[in-house]
């Protein structure tokens, strides 16, 4: 049997593309790697707690209703805003409120910086005004059709916006902070939303606000894993297929052209258009043969970055035993020290589980998803940047481990739960259950590349070469790429940004057909 269209994967974007080809009477077929759809969208049970694997909100569920609704999902959803806390040596905020309010706070607190304040939130809401919406007029971010782009940048304000969005995405925010501010907490917060150095452009920063405080982050009421069964019942109800279990060992394609997929079983399915939900580097660097690319694509693929991984702790608790006292949002993220890395063996500390230099996330889980413990029970998730090169050692194969790596990985959970007492007072003594995700469970059981969990990184320097915005399209023609690594930047946030490629993905098929 040969489909009108094959997706490989069955995370939220190639979901949401197969929902929408499938609501146009496709014959769509899609091949998932392992036994559960959602990719890391999804939740796992330890006892009668449940923790998620990935996502904790997202942003634009305005947006995110929209394209459900688009594919026939009617279901209605409600959303409650989550907030962000931050606590480091200099500093105790709740940074998730409107950029007018946050600057209103941050000149009371540091009334010597006013004038440079002032000057930075003027940029930033310029920035955010002319991008809140940029899905909306600006060609980057669409599929180029045969006759040319969805939006033509025509007039003269869209030409205007246009260039500012081009201009900011080349300029460093680092520069831009230096200029207007002195006081280093300041330029730490304003610039990484915690307690880094700044890295990223001011456009990518500009996205980071804008989501963060003028959208804002939310978590809906049937949980993110209940987005993704609507959208997988909203394939199967259309007649879709799905097969779990069914990892793909080849992109088929012949003469530059595509033919289908082969599976690890060596079962062949056929079709003329192939989107991948895997990202970029697995798709290319390992279910491509490099002949079919060339060298300047393989290696711009190759040595481009992408975000780095984490260690995770997942804890449910007893409340009672635990002072939350200065818990006042829903994610808090915390520091201990702020020691510059030139004064500090980086790598070794994190190795040995010495984490007072890291910024920790804390999310109070249970707090967002009420049903997600038992009575008298709250959980909580503890999250740090673990580099996937100081954990790789540990691994001997998919899913096998060398012995100790057990008994490792719970030490660096008892650190990391110890550096959070500075904080959390008594949270040792509150766990009744624990489950640790380290590099190694992202890459084998989430199935990202070395880990990554969050896209291509948000180091400006590190990502270079690509000529657009959007990755959906490809060299080969009628492959397209969704999810979190088919665009550069998650202007929309991780979950919507995966959505709208999909999205994309699914009206660019509809319309050669």
């Amino acid at each position: 049997m040969k489909y009108d269209a094959i997706i490989i994967g069955a995370g939220v974007g190639g979901l949401s593309c197969a929902a929408k080809l499938a609501n146009y009477n496709k014959k769509v077929l899609v091949v998932e790697k392992i036994h559960h759809i959602g990719g890391t969208s999804h939740i796992f049970h330890r006892g009668d707690f449940y923790f998620p694997m990935g996502p904790l909100s997202f942003s634009y569920p305005d947006l995110v209703d929209q394209m459900l609704k688009s594919v026939g999902i009617k279901e209605e959803i409600s959303y409650n805003r989550s907030h962000f806390q931050l606590i480091s040596p200099n500093i105790d905020i709740i940074y998730s409120k409107q950029l007018k309010h946050l600057q209103k706070d941050l000149i009371e607190k540091y009334p010597e910086e006013e004038k440079g304040l002032n000057s930075f939130f003027s940029l930033l809401n310029e920035i955010i005004d002319n991008i809140h919406d940029i899905y909306e007029w600006n060609p980057d971010y669409a599929i180029k059709q045969n006759s040319g782009n969805l939006f033509e940048k025509s007039s003269k304000s869209l030409n205007e916006k246009y260039n500012l969005v081009k201009k900011y995405s080349e300029m460093p925010s680092k520069e831009i902070l230096n200029e207007e501010i002195k006081n280093s907490t300041l330029i730490r917060l304003l610039g990484s939303q915690g307690t880094y150095e700044p890295v990223m452009s001011m456009l990518h920063l500009g996205y980071m606000w804008n989501v963060m405080s003028e959208k804002g982050i939310w978590f809906p009421s049937c949980g993110i894993h209940g987005i993704n069964k609507l959208l997988y019942n909203s394939i199967i109800s259309n007649g879709g297929q799905i097969k779990l279990n069914t990892p793909i060992r080849e992109i088929i394609i012949e003469n530059g052209t595509i033919r289908g997929v082969k599976t690890e079983n060596a079962v062949e399915f056929f079709s003329d258009y192939i989107i991948s939900n895997a990202d970029y580097k697995t798709t290319f660097l390992k279910l491509i043969n490099k002949e079919q690319l060339s060298s300047d694509f393989y290696n711009l693929i190759k040595n481009n970055s992408y975000t780095g991984s984490e260690f995770c702790v997942y804890l449910g608790i007893n409340p009672e035993k635990v002072d939350l006292d200065k818990a006042r949002a829903d994610h808090l993220f915390y520091r201990k020290d702020i020691i510059e890395e030139d004064n500090i063996d980086d790598k070794n500390e994190i190795r040995s589980g010495k984490f007072r230099n890291k910024e920790i996330e804390i999310c109070f889980w249970s707090e967002k998803a009420k049903d997600s413990v038992p009575e008298d029970r709250k959980s909580l998730i503890l999250r740090v940047n673990f580099p996937y090169e100081l954990m790789k050692d540990w691994r001997i194969g998919v899913k096998k481990r060398k012995d100790g790596y057990q008994s490792y990985k719970e030490k660096l959970a008892q650190k990391l739960i110890k550096t959070v007492e500075n904080i959390l007072p008594g949270l040792s003594n509150s766990i009744v259950k624990m489950e640790i995700a380290t590099p190694l469970t992202y890459q084998d059981w989430g199935k990202r590349f070395r880990g990554s969990i969050a896209g291509w990184s948000r180091d400006l320097e590190k990502v270079q070469g690509f000529d657009s915005e959007l990755f959906i399209q490809t060299p080969i023609e009628n492959l397209l790429m969704v999810g979190l690594y088919a665009a550069k930047e998650l202007f929309l946030g991780g979950y919507p940004t995966s959505m709208y490629t999909g999205k994309l993905a699914a009206d660019w098929i509809i319309k050669q057909n």
